[in-house]
């Protein structure tokens, strides 16, 4: 290649990196003249550096302070004030003495605690009773279990002696029936044959009978152990009598009673116990009853004085704005606005009212000086639809559709005085209900006492001497008895007792019909007599009748549901089961575990008079000094020494300091933000150099309209002032409530945001030129903006200074809040 060639070479080379040159740099200048700004700030802009800070939104809400816990200090006895150590407006700490009451009170008091304490000793002692019965009343139980047991065994064996009698009876019984039917055919006979002249067959046919008779007795009477075994079948019912009779006044002299006027006299102790028993638990359910009765109509008489006082209170609230409880208002209305300074014909008087609504009358701040609220009369003055007047008699109430404010004001506190009267009065009925049911519990145990020494004396120690000797004529008897018995067995053996009643029963008739032959043969050997025929006839009746009475006593002993003493044996045989049966659940109860009722009855008492003595203390020590249960200042005193007070009387209000709220409303935009609990600042302009620490207790679910349409919702801040703080009521406060905070965030001021919503952009200064530059950002407080992205600390970015302001409205240190960072700015 020659050096020509390479010489154009070169110039090509270098025609084209001029091109280059030249093209970027037309570049650069078109880039310039489209993107940047002149660096010359117009007159309403200004540069602001991008900081890290904190971002906090808040809202103002403007209010006073006030105190709502308060403490009415009563004696809770009625009594003499001895003295009163506060005044109004004096502040006390817990345990500081308020008030004492006389000597004589006090005295009475303790004589309280004794009889409360002494008494609830009483009802302790009877639970334990009741929980662990004494050994002495568990043996008593069992020993009446024993003698109750024994009288049953007495009268089941006499009646079964009417249901069932013995072989012995029935044989006797159809003997004698037999007998007089036989006797009866006799005198039928007797009287025929009287009547009839015998024949020589009659008279042969007696003497064969006779004869016939005789062998019969004789056969019979030829057995040598017939009346041997009747003997000895006699011997054994009277040896078995002996030994029952011996066995009886055994076991009675074991029981303890060895006479029968003592056994007479404990009998009916007994039953005086049991009766004395059953009047207390009878009286012990009465006080139950009386108790929860007497709390029912306390508590719903206590119900109707809320509901009453509370319609009370809220008629001073809705015409005055005075929103005081109930029971710091006097129940004569006139008394309660006299108190207040308040005259309602001159509060209310139609002059003041004017016509119509005044919307165009500014509504007066409230006077602190005077009672009622100046702002809540004047919307009902000029404001109100409402047609009323201030003032009516009772007899000359206003037309239809008017309102007189004097009679609700008449008509709920005459409500809340009955329903005073008629808490005073339910009480003391269910004290008198008590007291008496407690009269009879006292009446009802002194006669269990009484009764139980009377069973104490009537209960004698056994003699063992005397008990030594009954139970060896026990044994005798018994002895006896098995004798007999056994004679009896060798008599008759294998003849049973049926059998010796039989042979004994014939040899009876076999004697009866010989004398009954032989008195036929002698008749009819005499001639006929019409006397005698008359004195037969006579016998006839005489034994037809004795044969029906015969019949009948046979028919009841067969049937002894329908012998006379049956109804009074069966009597016994019931009342002795009876008698066992509760005495056995007497012993059953006392070995085991107390009755629930019983105990719940006992538990009841022992709580009432656990309640009383704790009341009775209660009431002595407020009457030896009446102290505040918390710190606080006195706000009224309503006592003086010397004067005669009741149970509930107030003697002085105590308002408690602790607790310290500050009432506000903020608007229906800001309220939806606010939340139970959140941080409040807040600040008095009575003490503008001092900050204090609240959180938000309470906001409004009810909306407030005010003047203009203006849509508002109650707030409550409750704060808590430093111990060494005084601040009275009724201060001014402002609350600054926090919504939400962001810490160590980057910010630029709202002012430097450009562009739209969806797409915002800042100008930043980047050397010393004007560079549109897209970011992302967070949440604003209207003068701050958090950026997300987009930007650096201490970056520079140009902002536009609102309409009417000067170029200068940020300085280098404007906006610091107390984390370094800049706040909301108070519109």
């Amino acid at each position: 290649m020659n050096l020509l060639s390479r010489l154009r070479r070169w110039q090509i080379v270098a025609l084209v990196i001029v091109l280059v040159v030249v093209i970027l740099g037309a570049l650069f200048v078109i880039r310039n003249a489209t993107s940047s700004d002149t660096t010359e700030l117009e007159e309403d802009q200004q540069v602001v550096a991008v900081r890290r800070g904190d971002l906090v939104n808040e809202i103002s809400v403007s209010g006073s302070v006030s105190f709502p816990e308060r403490e009415n200090m009563t004696f809770g006895t009625q009594g003499v004030v001895a003295e009163v150590l506060v005044k109004e407006g004096e502040r006390v700490s817990a345990g500081d003495v308020i008030a004492r009451l006389d000597a004589e009170t006090i005295a009475r008091l303790e004589r309280e605690v004794t009889e409360a304490n002494a008494a609830l000793r009483d009802v302790q002692d009877e639970m334990d009773d009741l929980i662990s019965p004494p050994d002495l009343d568990v043996a008593e139980a069992r020993q009446a279990v024993v003698l109750a047991q024994d009288a049953l065994d007495d009268a089941t064996e006499a009646l079964d002696e009417v249901l069932s009698p013995t072989a012995l009876q029935i044989s006797d019984m159809a003997g004698n029936v037999a007998a007089a039917a036989r006797a009866l055919k006799d005198a039928e006979d007797a009287l025929a044959d009287e009547m009839d002249s015998p024949s020589d067959l009659d008279i042969a046919q007696a003497s064969r009978n006779v004869v016939e008779a005789e062998i019969a007795l004789a056969d019979l009477e030829d057995s040598p152990t017939a009346l041997d075994i009747a003997h000895a079948a006699d011997r054994v019912a009277k040896a078995e009598v002996s030994l029952q009779d011996a066995m009886e006044a055994l076991a009675k002299y074991e029981a303890g009673v060895n006479d029968e006027d003592v056994s007479s006299d404990l009998s009916n102790a007994r039953r005086d116990l049991e009766t004395a028993n059953t009047d207390l638990a009878n009286a012990l359910t009465d006080f139950a009853i009386a108790r929860r009765d007497g709390e029912v109509n306390s508590l719903d008489a206590k119900n109707a004085l809320d509901e009453a006082g509370q319609a009370y209170a809220d008629t001073f609230s809705k015409w005055l704005g005075i929103d005081q409880p109930p029971d710091l208002l006097d129940p004569d209305y006139k008394v309660a606005l006299s108190a207040y300074e308040i005259n309602l014909g001159s509060l209310f008087s139609v002059p003041k009212r004017g016509r119509g609504l005044a919307f165009d009358v500014s509504i007066p701040p409230d006077d602190p000086s005077t009672a009622w609220n100046e702002s809540h009369v004047h919307v009902w003055l000029h404001f109100s639809r409402q047609d009323f007047q201030a003032t009516c008699d009772r007899n000359d109430l206003p037309l239809p559709g008017t309102v007189c404010i004097e009679e609700q004001f008449r008509s709920t506190g005459e409500a809340y005085q009955d329903a005073i009267d008629g808490k005073s009065k339910a009480d003391a009925e269910a004290l008198n209900a008590i007291a008496a049911a407690q009269a009879r519990i006292d009446s009802s145990q002194l006669a269990v006492e009484n009764t139980e020494d009377r069973i104490e004396d009537l209960t004698e120690p056994v003699d063992p001497v005397v008990l030594a000797q009954m139970q060896s004529a026990v044994l005798v008897a018994e002895e006896d008895f098995n004798d007999a018995r056994q004679s009896l067995a060798d008599l008759t053996d294998p003849t049973d007792a049926l059998e010796i009643a039989a042979d004994v029963r014939d040899i009876e008739v076999a004697r009866a019909n010989l004398a009954d032959a032989r008195e036929r043969l002698a008749d009819l050997n005499e001639p006929q007599d019409s006397a005698a025929i008359a004195d037969l006839a006579a016998k006839v009746e005489l034994a037809r009748a004795n044969l029906e009475d015969l019949k009948s006593q046979q028919e009841e002993l067969l049937s002894g549901e329908n012998r006379p003493d049956y109804p009074l044996a069966f009597q016994a045989t019931e009342v002795a089961r009876l008698t066992l049966a509760q005495r056995q659940e007497n012993l059953d109860d006392l070995q085991s575990d107390p009755d629930p009722i019983d105990l719940d009855l006992q538990t009841a008492k022992l709580e009432t008079a656990q309640t009383l003595l704790e009341e009775s203390q209660e009431r002595l020590a407020n009457a030896s000094g009446l102290r505040a249960p918390l710190d606080g200042f006195i706000s009224r005193v309503n006592a003086e020494e010397g004067e005669d007070i009741e149970a509930n009387d107030v003697v002085a209000v105590l308002v408690d300091t602790g607790v310290v709220e500050v009432d506000g409303s903020v608007d229906e935009i800001d309220v939806l933000s606010i939340e139970l609990g959140v941080e409040a600042e807040v600040k008095m302009d009575a003490l503008p150099d001092q900050s204090l620490v609240g959180v938000v207790s309470f906001v409004g679910a009810e909306p407030t309209e005010q003047q203009g349409g203006v849509v508002s919702y109650p707030v409550r801040v409750e704060i808590e002032l430093p111990a060494d703080m005084k601040a009275p009521e009724g201060l001014s406060a402002v609350a600054s409530i926090v919504l939400s905070k962001e810490t160590d965030v980057l910010l630029i001021p709202v002012n430097a945001i450009r562009g739209s919503f969806d797409n915002p952009i800042v100008h930043l200064m980047v050397d010393e030129e004007s560079v549109e530059t897209q970011v992302t950002l967070g949440n604003s407080d209207d003068f701050w903006t958090v950026v997300i992205d987009g930007l650096s600390e201490g970056d520079m970015v140009v902002a536009v200074a609102p309409e009417g302001q000067a170029v200068e409205f940020f300085s280098e240190d404007e906006g610091d809040g107390d984390n370094g960072g800049p706040r909301r700015r108070e519109q």
